[in-house]
């Protein structure tokens, strides 16, 4: 016997958290989006890691 939708609880969603990719007006991916995608790719990739502790080294300017 399945549920019925009408009792099924609302999935709560996390408004940060949105499938949605947004871009700047130069063509580029925004800040937000990139740091989440390299957070995801280093979690599963050592190669990503690597490359995401030499940026956080490298001084800005």
């Amino acid at each position: 016997m399945s549920t019925p939708a009408s009792s099924v609880a609302p999935r709560h969603l996390d408004p940060l958290n949105s499938t949605a990719l947004k871009w700047a007006s130069d063509g580029e991916l925004s800040a937000i989006d990139l740091e989440r995608i390299m957070n995801r790719l280093a979690a599963v990739d050592p190669a990503v890691q690597s490359l995401q502790g030499a940026s956080q080294q490298q001084p800005l300017g």
